[in-house]
């Protein structure tokens, strides 16, 4: 029996039970939120069109008082609609999203591997993350879930979703939010203490500027020395730093770099590596965030679910598919 069909009979077996009951919930709720929608925003069409003079509407006879009414009109009824949104949906769609949690990625988690130690509150911290060297700008706004721990061998592992932001302000205070990293972030445990420093970065620079690419990158302010690879295929996706160059490339072995290549395709995503310390980290950049309901469609979609254990299977196999365990 293949993966797919494995899973498919767990998920009809173990998981559909529960996802039934969470579709009729939410079922519930969107035909609330839809029918809310047409009576809110004809409400406000309405205030707006009669109390603003719009039935009556000329440009010659309406005044600024009418076009200011109007105004506040829509301001009043966009803070009344978010305060309806989240007294009767949020705070219910909130409560779904903690069930799917509790009641399907929990078991998907234990399906995946029983070992497994999940908690969907806890995160990886700033100080791991900052630790890794692999995201050098301070973030500002750092928030993160799905903590899972686990081993593979004598190799233990932790891992969670992550999402950190820049804020800029620009000269009249005006901030602007900028996504550092949004993803996957793992951190494995390697017994062994490195001396420096090897961060593996995504070779953007080179893939959009050619050489200038390669200038700016051998001018990082951020970063050490660019270290050279022999092996084509990792240099056309990867830019390897280091603060010790012997050991850079006696970690970089042919075979590991042949493996972050290939795990790298395997992922289909932006991969950011670094050993620090004892550790290897590895930071997955996703679009999407993992693991969760999906609330605009059927809680039924198998594709959308089996996603779920797609990613966990990519994160609990990082150890084996780089041959960290030795």
């Amino acid at each position: 029996m293949s993966e797919l069909e494995d899973f498919k009979k767990f998920y009809e077996e173990k998981l559909i039970p529960h996802l039934s009951d969470l579709e009729v919930e939410r079922k519930k709720i969107y035909v609330g939120l839809i029918a809310f929608m047409i009576l809110f925003f004809s409400i406000v069409f309405s205030s707006v069109y009669y109390l603003g003079g719009f039935h009556n509407f000329s440009l010659s006879d309406h005044s600024n008082k009418d076009f200011l009414i109007s105004l506040l009109l829509l301001v009043f009824w966009a803070m009344v609609g978010v305060l309806v949104y989240k007294k009767l949906f949020e705070t219910r769609l909130n409560d779904i999203r903690g069930k799917f949690k509790r009641s399907v990625i929990v078991k998907i988690v234990e399906y995946v591997d029983p070992s497994l130690a999940y908690n969907e509150d806890k995160l990886i911290s700033q100080h791991e993350y900052d630790e890794s060297k692999i995201f050098p700008v301070k973030a500002h706004r750092f928030r993160g879930e799905d903590y899972i721990v686990g081993s593979d061998g004598s190799t233990s592992y932790k891992f969670s979703e992550l999402h950190s932001r820049y804020i800029m302000k620009d000269h009249r205070g005006r901030k602007l939010f900028i996504t550092i990293f949004h993803g996957l972030f793992f951190i494995a445990n390697l017994q062994k203490e490195f001396k420096g420093e090897t961060i593996i970065l995504p070779d953007t620079a080179h893939k959009l500027f050619g050489s200038f690419g390669d200038f700016v990158q051998k001018h990082n302010i951020f970063r050490d020395k660019v270290i050279k690879v022999d092996n084509a295929d990792f240099s056309k996706e990867f830019v390897v730093y280091g603060n010790n160059e012997e050991e850079s490339a006696s970690i970089l072995t042919d075979s590991l770099m042949n493996r972050i290549t290939d795990f790298k395709k395997k992922s289909g995503h932006n991969v950011h590596i670094s050993f620090v310390g004892s550790k290897i980290n590895v930071a997955i950049s996703l679009t999407q965030d993992l693991f969760e309901p999906p609330i605009y469609g059927s809680m039924l979609d198998f594709e959308a679910i089996y996603e779920n254990c797609r990613y966990l299977r990519l994160a609990t196999g990082i150890v084996s598919d780089l041959d960290l365990s030795k």
